[in-house]
């Protein structure tokens, strides 16, 4: 698939956002219209283990004038670590990503309707109806569980509800950790439907001992432009990426709107060269 380069407005993008085909508040194309007005020039939508939002938001946003690429978080595990790889540029109808997204996401909502089931056993009732109807039967996660939570008063912040209830620690998710492919076979479902996989928040995933071995295996940048890094840790992958080969990537990981506007797209200013640095990307997988 050719993704052609289209300049425009304010000469950023944003890379890592997520809409309600995951755990984001806003619709894709509530999402579009969003970054649109933050000024942003190109966007990709990255949902867990989703890649619906781009038909369903590429003729908006080509209407809306705004540059869309394909994008997916894929969530994968090695060693007690939740290891989050993005994908951009792939080809949308390639198979076996379709295949294996759809198997991901239907592992995650066996799990909801586990934590449903249990959370119902301690007399805390909700409808997992309603969990589907809000991410209209895209990915279901703990934190639309504990969005649930909060809305049904049973928890007074998003944060009591993995407190009380779905931390990885507690006694009531023991067990029921949904299956995951590792990183390798992430980056490598990326690579064969002709993508650009990048490790996302390295400074979250605290995980820099298994950047070379995911270089060995592929990987092709990481993000660079994320909230939370210090300018430590920004010159430290920045470094990381140069050592390695590595492109940056970045993207303020929005979900839902604040009243402050702090992680909204486009927060990060993060220049059009990132982008054009993955389409080259791109470009050497396909030859390759």
């Amino acid at each position: 698939m050719v993704v052609p380069s289209r300049r425009s407005g304010s000469e950023h993008v944003d890379l890592h956002m997520h809409s309600t085909l995951s755990d984001g508040g806003l619709s894709v194309r509530e999402l579009i219209d969003y970054c649109v007005a933050q000024g942003l020039s190109a966007i990709a939508i990255t949902d867990h283990d989703n890649i619906d939002s781009y038909e369903e938001g590429r003729e908006y946003a080509e209407e809306a004038g705004i540059e869309y690429i394909p994008g997916v978080e894929i969530s994968s595990y090695w060693n007690g670590s939740d290891i989050h790889i993005l994908g951009y540029c792939y080809e949308p109808t390639h198979l076996r990503l379709n295949r294996t997204l759809i198997a991901l996401r239907e592992r995650r909502r066996i799990r909801a309707r586990e934590i449903v089931r249990r959370l119902s056993e301690r007399g805390v009732e909700l409808s997992y109806e309603k969990l589907e109807q809000k991410t209209r039967h895209g990915s279901i996660g703990r934190a639309h569980i504990a969005a649930a939570l909060v809305e049904e008063e049973y928890v007074p912040t998003f944060q009591d509800a993995f407190t009380r209830y779905l931390g990885t620690d507690n006694k009531l998710m023991e067990g029921i950790e949904s299956e995951k492919l590792t990183p390798e076979e992430a980056i490598q479902l990326i690579l064969d439907a002709g993508g650009v996989p990048v490790m996302a928040h390295p400074s979250k995933t605290n995980r820099d001992d298994l950047i070379p071995m995911l270089v060995d295996h592929g990987l092709k940048g990481i993000e660079l432009y994320c909230h939370g890094h210090s300018t430590s840790c920004f010159h430290r992958y920045k470094d990381m990426a140069k050592r390695y080969g590595l492109l940056h990537g970045g993207g303020a990981d929005f979900h839902v709107k604040r009243e402050d506007a702090r992680y909204s797209p486009g927060s990060l200013r993060i220049p059009y060269e990132i982008l054009e640095k993955v389409r080259d990307a791109r470009d050497r997988v396909c030859v390759n």
